[in-house]
């Protein structure tokens, strides 16, 4: 039996959330396609024959003024990064999430060979410093049109990982895996490579009896889940700088039990925090249009989420630059 915590890492918007979705089989991640969506560490428990895996999602890690980075406020983005940067302490291992190049870039690679961005490059130098077992995950290699250039990649990082005191972990496939346990080209979106990456992130765990009962998903309350949930919406809705300066906390959440032709449902309000009137006015939209959006799809995915009816009321509401100070952060639930 093996069972420990292995974190997903990676740059934002590189499919950790998704990845983290995929392997659980259920949505307990929020995912969206604007780098920074992912704000807490999340745990998420996969119960296999002969393995706990606790798996851990983490915010994307950056620099300031590297990609990703830009519009996150200071005291957010830090509040991120630390979350992030604890994980890789904390864990028996780590899945390192890297997209696959693709169009011009990946006609480029075939013809010139594969060099490494420099902010994977510098996040590859922090990865070497946790010293972790770490396992390589290519994410997104489904959109790999041309299929020569995948080999010159794996190559670059294994020899950017150095060499290795084992045999390579992939001798047939013509490189060396540096200190990686092994490169797993995969597609989080389809499940491609998947099966494969978490049987190497098995092999990298101690021995041991399961960590948490074999019933429990996430160490996430319901709650917490359901502000995630009607946080999502607003990426996906609005634009520019709005998500970015939106938090949403849970006011009530009430649970009411099922009686004779009546099923369980649950009644929830929840306030959508904004740190400027123009954002609210985005929000909101003509006439509350934008805000009804926002409530009604937040609402049937609580629903997938708790089986059950909902019934959801949101409120905006001004707290003026709450995410450049800390008690900002930390009425919103971020410590």
């Amino acid at each position: 039996m093996r069972s420990g915590f292995v974190a997903i890492v990676g740059l934002p918007n590189v499919g950790k959330s998704t990845l983290m979705n995929h392997l659980l089989g259920q949505k307990i991640a929020i995912v969206a396609p604007k780098p920074q969506t992912t704000r807490n560490r999340i745990l998420g428990v996969k119960n296999l024959e002969g393995a706990q895996v606790v798996l851990v999602d983490t915010p994307g890690i950056h620099s300031p003024g590297s990609r990703g980075a830009g519009r996150v406020r200071s005291q957010l983005n830090r509040f991120m990064n630390d979350e992030a940067q604890a994980a890789l302490q904390e864990v028996d291992s780590l899945i390192w999430v890297v997209e696959a190049p693709d169009g011009e870039a990946a006609r480029r690679i075939v013809d010139k060979g594969y060099r490494i961005p420099p902010d994977v490059e510098r996040l590859l130098t922090t990865i070497r410093q946790a010293g972790k077992p770490t396992v390589l995950a290519l994410n997104k290699v489904d959109l790999l049109r041309n299929k020569q250039a995948l080999l010159p990649v794996l190559q670059a990082f294994g020899r950017a990982a150095g060499d290795s005191t084992a045999p390579p972990r992939s001798p047939d496939a013509g490189f060396d895996t540096g200190f990686f346990r092994s490169i797993v080209p995969i597609s989080a979106q389809n499940g491609q490579g998947t099966d494969a990456l978490l049987a190497e992130a098995v092999a990298t765990l101690p021995e041991g009896e399961r960590l948490f009962p074999e019933e429990m998903i996430t160490d996430r309350a319901e709650r917490w889940l359901a502000a995630e949930l009607v946080r999502e919406q607003v990426f996906l809705l609005t634009r520019q700088e709005v998500p970015y300066g939106v938090a949403v906390t849970i006011d009530e959440f009430d649970e009411r039990p099922a009686r004779k032709d009546h099923p369980l449902n649950v009644m929830i309000q929840a306030t959508v925090h904004v740190e400027k009137e123009a954002q609210k006015r985005i929000v909101v939209g003509d006439g509350g249009s934008m805000v009804r959006e926002i409530g009604s799809r937040a609402r049937l995915e609580i629903e997938k989420l708790l089986d059950c009816p909902v019934h959801l009321k949101l409120f905006v509401r001004v707290d003026e630059d709450w995410t450049q100070r800390t008690s900002g952060l930390r009425d919103m639930g971020y410590e």
